[in-house]
């Protein structure tokens, strides 16, 4: 009895964090651009429709079931640190900072590998109604929608985990960063608006390109980069990116 209550607490704190810093990181973009200056930066809105009411109360609450099941993962993770099998090192001193950074950018790309390929995959005709539909029914995304998943979908996406885990000498605080950035940069190509501080250029996946694949669902399945969908030819510039680019 005792073992279940500790897993049960365990489950809610991890999936708390989980919440809570989804509130955070969508909750102050959202406040920013939907309320606070939403007059102001009008001209950088990539549809110029605002979402209604009802489409932000979906997209939060599909987030909050996908980290809810994000929560669960706890559980096999604790058990393979805990038996050894991992790539996992206790001191950064053992591969040192500057692997610490490099395990960093190559847990990002990893992702933006696993990403492409999975989210390719779930655009399949025989997936998509069963898996993906859910996300693309938000054609005018806001942050909020950033884990806007069926559960089927949050468990491929949580895949990426084992993957990096499995794969790379990973220590802690890394994966943390990682996971952070990946919360923005999720949160980010949700946005809905151009900001052209945080485009770095061609081969950097932008909100205008991922607003883009909301509306156009055959183009743009990329995450950080636009580097597979230009390989494969899935790659197609929206109006705003050409903008930006210009």
């Amino acid at each position: 009895m005792k073992l279940q209550e500790s897993s049960l607490e365990l489950w809610l704190l991890v999936s708390l964090l989980f919440v809570i810093r989804y509130l955070i990181l969508a909750g102050i973009p959202f406040l920013f651009y939907y309320v606070l200056i939403e007059k102001k930066v009008r001209g950088k809105k990539i549809q110029k429709k605002r979402p209604d009411k009802k489409q932000i109360l979906k997209e939060i609450l599909y987030s909050l079931v996908s980290l809810l099941l994000y929560g669960t993962g706890i559980w096999l993770f604790l058990d393979w640190l805990q038996s050894g099998i991992t790539l996992h090192y206790g001191a950064i001193s053992d591969y040192g900072i500057a692997y610490f950074i490099v395990s960093f950018l190559l847990m990002v790309i990893i992702h933006d590998t696993y990403f492409y390929w999975t989210h390719r995959l779930i655009h399949h005709k025989k997936l998509f109604s069963l898996v993906h539909k859910v996300h693309h029914q938000f054609t005018n995304p806001t942050p909020w929608a950033a884990f806007s998943f069926h559960p089927l979908e949050a468990i491929i996406s949580m895949g990426v985990i084992p993957v990096i885990i499995f794969c790379i000498p990973w220590h802690q605080n890394a994966l943390i960063v990682f996971i952070t950035f990946m919360t923005l940069y999720d949160v980010y190509i949700h946005l809905g608006y151009n900001i052209e501080q945080l485009y770095l250029g061609k081969w950097q996946n932008s909100a205008a390109d991922h607003n883009y694949h909301h509306q156009n669902a055959r183009v743009n399945y990329g995450l950080y980069f636009t580097f597979w969908d230009r390989l494969m030819g899935t790659y197609k510039k929206s109006k705003k990116t050409q903008l930006l680019d210009g």
